[in-house]
Parts: structure tokens; C-alpha cells; sequence
């Protein structure tokens, strides 16, 4: 039987090829398909029957090339080819020619090719003719099986391609391939490939690949902090230091504020665009979010150096004078305001820096440029010893005569006091803080450094009324005590005059209430007038100038006011018999006067009354001359000023009456 796969003959008895293995097919041969084979083997079927016993057969010896002799007459049709070629007989007997054993085999075919078809009950040449026609179903049936082959194969070549598609998309070397042919690819990948471009010197390209790298990492929320700081580098390395600049910024705003790098990076962008200030403020900041002590340093290096104070912080009981020092000798400034910004808010230092009792806090930083220092800070307390109020043989009540004799000094406690004021009894052996200076006042004002000073001399009070002795102790140290106080009334026989007052006026002249247009219509237009500033006058003012001096008028709701008026001349009647061209203690005789001494500055108080506005007093002028000033308060809470003005020989050259609102 002819196996279908491989074209070998086996045993009718057979199932399965005994040479490929395939379950073979019983057909039943044909004339036409007999008489086939036997031309493909090589042979004619009548011819083979009278040749057969005729025709010697001849053999190859073992080991001969596949040529071989045809031993049919060069005429036959086997022989030049009208019926067959070789290479068909090879294809389709599945003999090969040059075998040992060729001749027998075909014997044997022809034998079994007989037996079957006698078999069959059929001519030989029908039996090949069948199986003629089965051979051809059987070809047909390889090319069918060729063509799914060829489908297989196809299939096979889209499996692979599409497998080849899925590794370049959904692994990483796969993706990092595709980021190198220049098409998109994960952030990881564009991250690997442009570090790869950067490595090589393409900074252009690597930056490509970084932008889009990080234009994925945004839009998935997962920024990637080593990325950024190479897109950084290749910015620094194009030499595009702003945008260097901003991813910097944003890795540690942003993605990491603790990464040092970033810190590190951004500094050295900064100090090589010459910001050295905007440098240092990240070095703290970068101390203060990484604790590396490197960047405290570095900080300290950029930076002027902080300035230093010659006195130390601590308590002392005596006022200090504190010097500030600066190494490189730059601008200093410093605040005693803790709520101060500096150095925006501070004072440039020019100078020792007197500190008095209280408690401070002395700031200051050094300037160079927009570099500002670190601050100094330093706290002192300074509490001087109080010295004791001092002690007066003058006792409160009422007297008939004059005060003649009254005296001050230091008051000294006893030992019993002492050790009820241990605090006091500690400045005892302080030099400075026992020696006092005692200021006093008669003319009912409250002591300062501008009243007269206790010399040994004793204080007269003269004053028919009231009069009030108040005294404090200042000692070295500046520190003033509790202040002595006696009340006394004198009942004198002699009348002594009043304060200056509302009553006192120039003339018919009345200082808030005499209008413009009446003084013009009065007194003229002047020679000149302008616009002019009063002190204690808010608003518009004009002034009208005279022969004689001066008038301004001050702009108000109800109209334009008198507000000063300025004599050179006694144009107009001064109050209380005074005129210019009179003596100093001519006019005070006026006026109330306790006999107050002089200060050391030379002022003299005449009087005060600490409830009201009513004041005299004399003030010293730098030119030598004086001014005798009386203040007195109105009904409608203004003030009006009465002012002689003296010429370094006592005699008055000029008045001067002032209104304040």
C-alpha cells in the first residue's frame, strides 16, 4: 500500500506507515493508476512483459554515485524524456537510483501492483488509473497543507510582531528603546535616556528629554527630585542660570524640602550671578530644614562679620556707655526696640551708646551692601541706688512772717533703719551713689535739672499766701529719690500781685476774637503781607507788616482771627503799665513772682501752677538776652502767651502776644 505522506509502499496488512508513521488509506487501485506507476518507475507494462525475461538487469556496485546508466534503449520514451523526466521518477517513485537494491524493489512493486488488481477483479490498467486519480487528491491535498503553512507562518510573523509591540510598551528596556528612536516613552524612561544624552555632551537633547520627562511626572503627581536636579545641571551647563534657577527652587519648595543638594545647587546659582544676600538667606534656610552645620558655615563665611559690644550683658547699678565694634569696619546699625526690624528700622551707630536705668535690649547687625550680619544681642539691667529724699527745717503750717532760713540736706538713716533697708545699706560703701546733689523749687513747679540747685544757701520765702518747698536728691549715678514736700502759708501784710491772665490785652486788641476786616479798616492794609506758620496753630495764616511790627491773622471757621501780634514800639498799651524800653525786674514786679533763684542753665521760675497753664518764667537766650514768658489758659481750652523780649542788658526791646489752639 502507497503511504500519502512519504510515498513508500507498505504491506496491505499495515495500518501505519512503517517509514513516517501515518495511518494509511486502503483504496482500491485502478488500471489506469497501475499502469502510471509503472511508467514513473521506470518502466512500460507491456513492454515490461516481453522485455522482462530478454532484458538483462544491471546493478551498481555499493558506493556508486546516484548516476547511473539507463538501460532502456536510448529510443524509449523513458529514456529521452517524453514521458517523464528523472527528477519527477525521483519525486514520485521515491526511489533513489544508484540504491543495491533498485532492481528488486521494482520487481516487487510490479509483483504487488498484479496481485492487486487480480484481487480487485480489475485490469492492471485500471487499477493504475485509480490510483492515478487518489495520487492526485493526495497532491492536491499537500498543497492545501501548504498554503496553512504559509497561513501559520503569517500568523506566527503578527504573534510576533505583537509581542515584540507589547515588550517595547510595557517594559522598561522596551520603553527606554523607544525614548532612544526618539519617540514617547515613560517619564523613567525620557529620565535615562536624556541622562545618557547628557553624559555625552549633548546638553540640547538631554534637556529635551528631561522637559518631557518632567511634564509626565507632573501629570501623574509623582515628581522625581533626582531627575530634576540633572534637568538643573544641564540648565547650569547651557548656561541658562534663571531656569537652572527655578527647578532648583522647585525641588526643595516643592518635591523635597530636605534634600541638601538642591540647597547646595541653588547657592551656587545665586553667588555665581553675584546675590550673595539672596545666598545667604537660603543657607539659613537650608540650616534650619537640613541641620547640617556645613550650611550654617557657609552662611557665616558670605556675611559681614557680627558686631561686638565692650560691655557685657548683666546687671549693673550705674548708667553704661556701650560701644559697638565691627571687625571689617563696615556700617553698623542697632535698636533698643525690641518690636524694630532692622536694619530698616535701626539707628546708624556713630557712637558710645549711653544706656540709663531700665532694663535694654541692644540689637545690631553690620551692613555691607545688601549683606546684613547676623545680629548682636545683648541685655542689660541697670537699677542705680535710690538715694534717700532729703530732709528741710521747715515744717508745714501756717506762718506770719517770711521764711528767711530754710535749709536742705542729705537725710542719714540710723542703724535700726538700715536693717530694715539692706538694699540701701549695700551703697553705703558706693562713693558714687552717696554723693547727691538736691534740687529744689518755691514756685510751685515739680523739681528737675532745670531748677535751682541746694548750695549751703539758704532759701528765702517771701511770698504772701501759699507757698510749696519741694526737693529731690539726684545722686552720682543719676538716680533720682522720692521728692520732700512742705506746704506752708504766709500771712504777710503785703499784697503781692496776680498771675497773668485772660484780662491782660493789648490795648482794645483781643487774641482769638478781633477779625481781620476790623483791624484792616483800624489800622491799614501794613506795607507787605505773606503767608506765614505759627507754632501751636493749625492751619492757614497771613501776616500784615507795619512800621511798627507786625500782625497775623489765622484762617478759621468763623472767619480770619487775630493770632499775634509783635511790637517794636508801643503802638499799642501793653498790659499792666508795662512798655518796652523797662527793666526785667520792672516787669516781673508786675506780675506774680515767689523770688524763685536761678538754675544753673540761668533760667529763674517765677511761678506755676502744676493744675492749670498759668506759668512765668524767664529763659536765658543764646545771644545773651532773656525772655520773660507768662502762659495763661482760656475758658475754651486755648492758650495765651504773653512774651518780653530782653536785650543782653536787661532792658526790653520787643513784645510779643500769641495765640495757640
Amino acid at each position: 500500500m502507497l503511504c500519502p505522506q512519504c510515498q513508500r509502499y507498505n504491506d496491505d496488512e499495515r495500518v501505519v506507515c512503517a517509514y513516517c508513521g501515518r495511518t494509511l488509506e486502503r483504496e482500491l487501485p485502478d488500471a489506469d493508476e497501475a499502469e502510471l506507476m509503472r511508467f514513473r518507475q521506470g518502466r512500460h507494462l507491456r513492454q515490461q512483459e516481453s522485455q522482462e525475461e530478454t532484458q538483462p538487469r544491471h546493478r551498481r556496485s555499493a558506493g556508486a554515485s546516484r548516476a547511473f546508466e539507463d538501460p532502456l534503449p536510448p529510443e524509449s520514451p523513458e529514456s529521452t524524456g517524453e514521458i517523464y523526466g528523472r527528477s519527477e521518477s525521483l519525486a514520485n517513485t521515491g526511489f533513489f537510483y544508484g540504491d543495491d537494491n533498485m532492481e528488486n524493489d521494482r520487481a516487487e512493486q510490479e509483483r504487488k501492483e498484479r496481485a492487486d488488481a487480480a484481487q480487485h477483479a480489475m485490469p492492471v490498467e485500471d487499477l493504475v488509473k485509480r490510483r492515478s486519480r487518489a495520487r492526485r487528491a493526495r497532491n492536491y491535498q499537500r498543497a492545501v497543507n501548504w498554503a496553512h503553512v504559509t497561513i501559520a507562518a503569517f500568523v506566527l510573523l503578527i504573534m510576533g510582531t505583537l509581542g515584540f509591540l507589547l515588550f517595547l510598551r510595557n517594559t522598561a528596556t522596551g520603553q527606554v528603546m523607544v525614548a532612544r528612536w526618539g519617540y514617547d516613552a515613560s517619564a523613567e524612561a525620557m529620565w535615562i535616556v536624556g541622562e545618557e544624552c547628557f553624559d555625552r555632551g549633548e546638553v540640547d537633547r538631554a534637556i529635551g528629554y528631561f522637559t518631557a520627562a518632567r511634564e509626565k511626572n507632573k501629570e501623574a503627581g509623582e515628581p522625581n527630585a533626582d531627575g530634576l536636579m540633572l534637568l538643573g545641571e544641564a540648565y547650569e551647563a547651557q548656561g541658562n542660570l534663571p531656569a537652572a534657577e527655578e527647578v532648583y527652587a522647585y525641588v526643595y519648595t516643592t518635591v523635597q524640602p530636605s534634600l541638601a543638594e538642591a540647597y547646595r545647587a541653588q547657592v551656587r546659582v545665586l553667588r555665581e550671578q553675584g546675590r550673595d544676600a539672596e545666598a545667604a538667606a537660603l543657607l539659613q534656610i537650608a540650616y534650619q530644614q537640613t541641620g547640617q552645620p556645613t550650611f550654617r558655615s557657609q552662611r557665616l563665611d558670605i556675611l559681614p562679620s557680627i558686631p561686638t559690644v565692650d560691655v557685657a550683658a548683666g546687671y549693673y547699678t550705674e548708667r553704661k556707655s556701650v560701644q559697638l565694634l565691627q571687625l571689617q569696619e563696615y556700617s553698623v546699625y542697632y535698636t533698643l526696640n525690641p518690636l524694630a526690624v532692622l536694619p530698616e528700622e535701626g539707628i546708624l551707630y556713630e557712637g558710645p551708646i549711653e544706656l540709663g536705668e531700665g532694663e535694654h535690649e541692644l540689637r545690631a547687625v553690620a551692613v555691607y551692601g545688601d549683606l546684613v550680619s547676623d545680629p548682636v544681642k545683648v541685655t542689660y539691667q541697670i537699677y542705680m541706688p535710690t538715694p534717700l529724699s532729703p530732709e528741710a527745717n521747715l515744717a508745714p503750717g501756717t506762718y506770719n512772717s517770711a521764711r528767711t532760713n530754710v535749709r536742705l540736706w542729705k537725710r542719714e538713716l540710723d542703724d535700726e533703719e538700715l536693717e530694715k533697708n539692706p538694699g540701701y545699706a549695700a551703697t553705703l560703701d558706693d562713693e558714687v551713689a552717696q554723693t547727691v546733689t538736691i534740687y529744689y523749687t518755691i514756685d510751685g513747679s515739680i523739681p528737675d535739672a532745670d531748677s535751682p540747685i541746694f548750695t549751703g544757701e539758704p532759701i528765702v520765702m517771701a511770698t504772701n499766701g501759699y507757698m510749696t518747698l519741694r526737693a529731690v536728691a539726684v545722686n552720682g549715678y543719676g538716680k533720682q529719690g522720692n521728692m520732700k514736700e512742705v506746704e506752708i502759708k504766709l500771712n504777710l501784710r503785703t499784697k503781692s500781685p496776680k498771675v497773668y491772665c485772660t484780662e491782660d490785652t493789648l490795648g482794645a486788641l483781643k487774641l482769638g476774637t478781633t477779625t481781620q476786616d476790623a483791624f484792616l479798616r483800624q489800622y491799614g492794609e501794613g506795607s507787605s503781607k505773606e503767608s506765614v506758620w505759627l507754632p501751636g496753630i493749625d492751619g492757614e495764616c497771613v501776616r500784615h507788616i507795619y512800621s511798627w511790627g507786625y500782625v497775623t491773622f489765622m484762617k478759621t471757621g468763623a472767619g480770619w482771627l487775630l493770632a499775634e501780634v509783635y511790637l517794636t514800639s508801643n503802638e499799642f498799651k501793653p498790659p499792666r503799665d508795662t512798655a518796652i524800653g523797662m527793666k526785667e525786674a520792672d516787669i516781673t514786679a508786675e506780675f506774680k513772682d515767689y523770688g524763685q533763684v536761678t538754675s544753673p542753665s540761668g533760667n529763674r521760675g517765677l511761678y506755676h501752677d502744676i493744675k492749670s497753664s498759668d506759668k512765668g518764667k524767664i529763659y536765658v537766650q543764646e545771644d545773651g538776652g532773656k525772655i520773660i514768658r507768662y502762659r495763661t489758659g482760656t475758658p475754651d481750652m486755648h492758650v495765651w502767651q504773653l512774651d518780653y523780649i530782653l536785650d543782653g542788658n536787661g532792658i526790653c526791646t520787643a513784645i510779643r502776644w500769641l495765640y495757640e489752639r
